[in-house]
Order: structure tokens, then sequence, then C-alpha cells
């Protein structure tokens, strides 16, 4: 009878675990409900590595930057073409300008005749910032966490897990004091050559603090003697200083909402700066709280943990793994934009207008390395978002005959749309012009690299790797940008031909290359000595899956017209040591516009912009005086026929010479689940998070409609088990039964 009983109670709980088995399978990455969150979910590559934002320049940190930081202007979300607007100042000035003598100029006055150029910045009242430790007070109000020891902070992994915290309101000295602080030779800002040659006494401050910093240190070299190390000493004890009381002409404050910024020439592209990290609002307090030695050896510093004013905070920052923004509850009054552009209303860009911001309560990025893996999570509803990879192009976007890109039935009977766009950006293969090979200026160097521009084919490249999506660049500057010209006569003639049949530029032919390489004097791929042309090419090692196709596919180009062409990868960081210290050959890099000006591109190859001499963004390190005397007078001017006309010489220049062979301009194919709203494309902000929305009601359901658990294989085993045992139930049963 007991046996019996316990086949009977066996039997029941294979059901049992069985059902349980079918009712609880999942395959989502994250937490049960999580999907239900007013949350959005997207994946990263490249960790971030930098956050400070008077340092960092990358695209990937600048993600983050700008969903955290504030600074006085931002472009529209909705308006084409790009129109800048206040973000916390209360609306974009208008320049007075003044000549040497101190005389009010007419603002469409002579360029030359501009001596000075102010612009008076009004912040709106009542914007504070997050909570944060480093605002905590005592009853006395003095700051709560300040001389902090080891032991003070050993159970603190980031400033969230602080007790205390405190905020306060946005001043206009915060902005004085970070614009002040670019110049600190210890950040090495990359853009500060082009800001000093602008922003009047910037320049001197930095060579001032330059002589504070070596006057203190020489003082603590003294005291230590032959121990003294500067790194370690200033580990522990960093050399703080006050920028506030530091003179700097150009950057004024005049009371408590207000401060200039005034300019030793007209440039009028110095508003389109102020919409930029560098110019995020920095306050005393985090300062002082990051420079202690105990915080800093958690690596709980300014770098990592940002402090600001924006519709988010950084909660959670693990770079290697997963990094987490959540919306900022001191966050100010913001609406939605109640105007856009044509056809706004129609494509419900304009339903949220007027409601407040910002929808969204967190953003979890997961670093997610692989591209397959990635785009099946897409798939499945786990990722909000995803960009379109080589590997799936095929089985997502038909072409028509028209040449547009259309979702295929599937993608579209899934609620997922497409959009499209020519990005602002150039994707490049670039040569360290102070290299003895491939750097220099004598027409048979610009040969050598003119030869090396018509073999990296970039039509070629684009079609097998990118599905075509990408236009190949005819020069420096992105398409949609003043002085870009279309059809035969915006073509390069050093390295492209126009096809009047196909209407668009074509390669030159190999043989073409071939003959520049003789003329540079390596016939064949080889030297006057009879040895092989071995060149080198630089990359960060981490962080793209393709790397090794697209190298075999580079080396094969190359091999064309007799160069061999070898691989040096190194860590991220490596790899822009290597770029800060000219110690490299050939790169492959690419530039996202920071703002809609052909000058945000041309001061790449600008000569004082050189990273090797002033640490600037002119990795190529080219420098030529003819076109740097055009560039400094193109900067200066309004588009018109004038300007139009310096830049063409301009072009012709860098064409010649080639410093870049220019790659292409990428044509950006963004996806979207029909749960995700809100998402016109912007490619020259990042600041965009605050104006987009989700349906978290509508992603739940779809996840569990695209992710319904594969029952078979259970009830597969559970029918063979139990075919199994049912024999030896029924002889049981019948054995209890003749007792």
């Amino acid at each position: 009878m007991y046996a019996y009983r316990y086949l009977i109670l066996s039997f029941v709980g294979i059901i049992c675990l069985t059902a349980v088995a079918l009712t609880r399978c999942s395959n989502s990455p994250y937490r049960p409900g999580e999907a239900a969150e007013n949350t959005l979910f997207l994946p990263y590559y490249t960790p971030p590595t930098k956050l400070d934002p008077a340092s960092s320049y990358w695209m990937h940190e600048g993600f983050i930057l700008y969903k955290i930081y504030e600074m006085p202007f931002e472009y529209h979300y909705l308006k084409r073409p790009y129109q800048l607007v206040g973000l916390t100042a209360e609306s974009v000035p208008e320049p007075a300008y003044y000549d040497k003598d101190g005389n009010p100029l007419a603002e469409d006055g002579p360029a030359e005749q501009v001596a000075r150029a102010e612009y008076t910045i009004r912040l709106k009242k009542g914007i504070v910032y997050q909570d944060h430790p480093c605002f905590a007070k005592d009853a006395d109000g003095k700051p709560l966490y300040r001389n902090l020891t080891a032991a003070d902070v050993k159970r603190f992994d980031t400033p969230n897990d602080f007790p205390q915290k405190g905020t306060r309101e946005l001043v206009a000295e915060d902005y004085v004091r970070a614009i002040r602080r670019l110049a600190d030779p210890r950040f090495a800002c990359p853009v500060i050559s082009t800001l000093e040659r602008h922003i009047l006494g910037l320049g001197k401050l930095g060579k001032e603090i330059a002589r504070l910093l070596e006057e203190e240190r020489a003082k603590r070299k003294a005291g230590a003697g032959m121990a003294y190390s500067q790194e370690q000493d200033e580990n522990v004890k960093p050399i703080r200083l006050d920028y506030l009381k530091l003179d700097c002409e150009g950057v004024q404050l005049v009371d408590r909402y207000t401060f200039k910024v005034i300019l030793c020439r007209k440039y009028p592209e110095i508003l389109n700066w102020l919409a930029m990290n560098f110019f995020s609002p920095i306050p005393q307090e985090a300062l002082d709280f990051y420079d202690q030695a105990a915080l800093i050896e958690k690596q709980i510093v300014l770098n990592l943990w940002p402090v600001g004013t924006g519709a988010y905070y950084l909660e959670e920052f693990r770079p290697n793994e997963k990094f987490v923004l959540r919306r900022n509850p001191n966050y100010r009054a913001d609406y939605y934009p109640s105007e856009g552009e044509e056809g706004d209303r129609e494509a419900g860009y304009l339903d949220d207008a007027g409601k407040r911001l910002p929808f969204i309560d967190k953003l979890v990025m997961i670093q997610d390395k692989e591209t397959i893996p990635t785009w099946n999570k897409f798939q499945q509803g786990y990722y909000d978002s995803s960009g379109i990879y080589e590997e799936v192009f095929g089985q997502t976007v038909q072409v028509s005959k028209s040449g547009d890109s259309l979702l295929t039935e599937e993608m579209r009977s899934r609620g997922i749309r497409l959009d499209t766009s020519i990005s602002m950006t150039i994707s490049c293969f670039g040569f360290n012009m102070l290299d003895e090979v491939v750097g220099g200026y004598e027409p048979e160097k610009c040969k050598l690299r003119q030869a090396i521009s018509i073999a990296m084919d970039y039509t070629e490249y684009l079609d097998i790797f990118a599905n075509s999506r990408g236009v190949p660049a005819q020069g420096i500057v992105a398409p949609g940008i003043f002085g870009v010209k279309e059809g035969p006569e915006g073509v390069n003639p050093y390295v492209d031909e126009w096809d009047p049949v196909r209407k668009r530029p074509v390669r030159k032919s190999i043989e073409a290359a071939r003959r520049l390489m003789a003329e540079a004097g390596y016939p064949g791929g080889r030297d006057q000595n009879g040895n092989p042309l071995v060149l080198h090419y630089d990359h960060a090692s981490e962080g793209d899956p393709n790397f090794p196709a697209v190298f075999s596919w580079m080396r094969r180009r190359m091999a064309l017209i007799g160069i061999e062409l070898r691989e040096r990868g190194t860590e991220l960081k490596r790899f822009r040591e290597k770029i800060d210290s000219g110690n490299f050959q050939t790169y492959g890099s690419g530039w996202v516009a920071d703002y809609p000006d052909p000058e945000n591109f041309f001061f790449l190859l600008y000569g004082p912009n050189s990273k090797v001499k002033s640490g600037g963004e002119n990795v190529t390190n080219y420098e030529r005086p003819e076109f740097d005397r055009l560039f400094e007078q193109m900067e200066s001017m309004k588009n018109g026929p004038e300007r139009l006309a310096v830049i063409d010489k301009m072009t012709e220049i860098i064409r010649r010479e080639a410093p870049w062979a220019w790659g292409y301009h990428p044509l950006n194919y963004s996806l979207y689940h029909g749960w995700y709203k809100n998402t016109k494309t912007n490619i020259i902000s990042m600041n965009t998070l605050r104006f987009q929305r989700i349906d978290p009601e509508l992603r739940a359901k779809c996840q569990k409609e695209w992710n319904k658990p594969r029952v078979w294989p259970v009830s597969s085993f559970v029918t063979i088990l139990l075919g199994a045992l049912l024999p030896g139930i029924i002889m049981v049963h019948r054995r209890e039964r003749g007792r």
C-alpha cells in the first residue's frame, strides 16, 4: 500500500514540477517585472573612462555627460536647421563688438576691426544640483564630508552610498570656475588650443596655473627630498587652486546669475562651443569633496562620478558591465517643445507638447560586445533600440527600385520603425605628418598618400562591410554642411573621377595609384634600396568585433600597390597615449560634428591644434601656414560667396596634400520598437533622453508574446518519463488490489 501511495505521489510531483517549470521558464536578461518599469534598455560596446567634462571628447562618454551636466545652451530638439536655444541660460545672447580703442562696432562690420567681442549670459533662477554628499552640511553649516580617512569611507564604493546628501542652486560662478579650469594643464583639455586663441586671457591664465603648480611642486620636492614622487604625492594630496581668485579677463563674473565670455576677435562659433560638455558647470564643493586621498584611493573621483543639474544622475557605474542613469528628483520644471518643423505633428513628434520632462525614469546600459547576441536581444524586445549590423542587413531591410531602404514585412509587423540619415560624421584613415615615412609635405610624400588614398577604396569598403550605408568622402566636411559641393564640382580630383552614367564619383584605377607610388620613390612598393615599404596601423584593440575582417581588407588593398600593412593594436588607454605623443604611423578614426559648421571639421587640421604640440584635436599633426591663414579668415566669416571661396581654397590644399585618406560619411540606420516614442533623429545633440518616452506596458506584452517558452522539450521528457513509470504503477496497483 505504501509503495502504491509513493508512486502516486511521485506521479503528482512530476506533474507539479513540470507545471512550475513551464510557468517560470524565461530567457529575459532582467529581473522579474523590470520590463514593465519605466526604464529604457540599451547596449553599449566601449567602456567609458573619462567623465570629467574638461577632458572628455569621446562620443560614447558624451552620451553620459550630456544627460547629467547642463551647458548654457542646447539645440532645439525638433527644429531644423539646428537652432541654439537657452538651456540653463535665459536666452542666446547677441554679441557686442568693440575695436581696439573700445568703440562699439556694428554686428556686420569687418572682422579685422574687432578687438573685443562680449557675450553676456544670464542664467535661469532656481536650477539646483542633484543630491550629492559634496553638498551635505552639519548642524553648524559646515561641510559634513571633509578630511575623510580610509576608515571613514571603508563601506562606501560610490558617492550614492553616503548617508547624508545635500544640494544647492546653480550660480554663475560655477560656469566661470569651469571655463577657467579648462586652462589647467592637469586636465589636458583637448580643445584648449582653440579656446585660448579666442577667449581673452585664457592662454595667459594657463601659463599662470602652470607656474603655480611648478612652484608648489618644487616646495614639496624640497621638503620630501629623494623620496618625492609627483604622481604619488598628488594622489594623496592634490594641489588645489581657487580658479575664481585667478585673473582671466575673458571669463568674468557679473553677479549671482550673470557672467561674461569675452573674446579677442570675432568668432560666432563660440555660442556653439557653449553648448558642449567643456562648458558644464563645476561646483567648488565637488572639487573639494573629490580631492581627498581616501576617495581617490577608492576611485570615487569627479572623472567617474559627475555632479550635475541635468535630468539624470549616475546611479550605478561598472564600466565593463553596465551603468545606470536615474531621473534626478531635483530637476527643474522643463517641458516638451510645442513647435517643430513641417511634418513633425503628422509624425507624432508633437503628441507630448507642453508635458513635463523627463518622461523616462531610468536608463540601463548593458555592455554587449558581440553583434549577434545584441541583435537577438533587440529582436526579443530586451533592447529598445538598435542599429543594423552587416550580418543581418539582408533579413532586415529591402532596397526598393528607387533606392529607398524599407523594413521587411516581418519587422514592420512587430511595430518596429526605421530612421535613416547621413550623419555629420567622417570616418578616415589618417597619417601622422610627423612620421618620416608617411609624413612630410614634399611632392613625393603627397603622392605616396594620394596613392594610398586611391588604394583605400571606400566604395568597396562600404559595399563589403556596411551594405553600402555611407557616402565616400571627397574632403573633410560632411554632407549637408555649408561648403560641401555636390555633383562633378564636388569630386576630389586626386583620388576620384566623376562617372556621368552612374552620376557619382568613382575611384581612380589601381594603375593610377601604382604610377603615383613610382613617382613617390616606391616603384612596385619598394624603396631605392629594393626594400619593401612596410607601414604600421595603430588602433585600440577592444570594442570592435569586426576589426579582423576590416584589417584583412585594408592589408589586401595596400598590397595592390606593394605596401605591407602591419597591425599594432593596444588597449584604449595605451592607444590614446600613443596618439597624444605622436608615437604612431597610421591610424583609423572618425569625427562627429560638434556643431553644424565647416569650421568644426577644418579645425581638425589647423596647425595650432596639433595633438603633439598643443594637445588639440589635430591628431595627424598637419601644419601648413597657408591653410592656417585661410582657416583663421574663414572662421570669423558668415556663410556666403566670400566664405565659400575661402573654403574652396582650403579644400584644394588638403586634397592635394592628403593628410587623411578621406574615408566615408556613414548613413545611420536606427531601429526603434513601437513602444519607444519621440525618437526624432538628432545628429548633433546628445541631450535627447529627457524628450523621449516609452510605453513599458506594451513592451512587457510584446516580450511575453515574442518569448513564449518552448514547452515541447519538457513535455516530451515528462511523457517519456510517465510512459516508463506507468507500467510500474499499474503493476503495483494490481498487486495491492490482490491483497
